[in-house]
């Protein structure tokens, strides 16, 4: 008589054995694969919004002009300033009128970082300021943890904060550059260099 033949019990839990290991292989092998190209979107739209926000940072210490302003009280206040209430803040000129409103086409702005190590520019409403001038922030950049500035005069020399000391309040003198240093929590320390173009001209050291 001719007996069927078939799988033993010992044959189909062998095969069965190496299944689960092949499936838990490949398994593993594609959530790897997705959880790299989650990391690489990730970190490709960290360094999109970091570009995004040294584009704008560049545009505005690129326009800076030697304007001062009147603060909430009529004081006069510095054209360019690094004081309690940002790390530095400025006038700047070509803000866009598409609508050819009749209004200045010059900005008082500034940048700070806020509680939660978020990078924010601030800008007002008015160039000279009535009491609580209308603030508007807008946020740049998250995961800052410092931000520092440095400021070269005209003799080449580097100020920790601007105006350099002695200078009268009010002072409408400008910088020839600016050394922003910005410490993020992800990527470490970045380092960007600003030329003022309307700064005062310096010949060979």
């Amino acid at each position: 008589m001719r007996r069927d033949s078939g799988f033993t019990l010992v044959e189909l839990m062998v095969a069965i054995g190496i299944f689960a290991v092949m499936s838990a292989m490949a398994f593993a092998g594609l959530r790897s694969v997705v959880d790299t190209r989650e990391g690489v979107q990730a970190q490709a739209e960290r360094m999109k919004s970091i570009q995004q926000a040294m584009a704008l940072i560049e545009r505005d210490f690129q326009q800076i002009i030697a304007r001062g302003i009147r603060d909430p009280f009529g004081d006069p206040r510095e054209a360019m300033l690094s004081d309690d209430l940002t790390d530095v803040e400025f006038t700047r000129a070509g803000l866009t009128n598409p609508l050819g409103l009749v209004r200045s086409e010059s900005q008082r702005v500034g940048y700070r970082i806020d509680d939660e190590d978020m990078l924010v520019r601030v800008h007002w409403g008015v160039l000279d300021q009535q009491v609580e001038p209308p603030e508007y922030v807008t946020e740049m950049l998250e995961g800052v943890t410092e931000l520092r500035f440095r400021y070269m005069a005209i003799d080449r020399n580097w100020q920790e904060t601007w105006p350099p000391p002695g200078q009268p309040r009010g002072s409408q003198m400008i910088p020839v550059a600016v050394e922003m240093t910005m410490e993020l929590e992800d990527l470490g320390e970045i380092v960007r260099l600003f030329r003022i173009a309307d700064g005062p001209e310096i010949g060979p050291p």
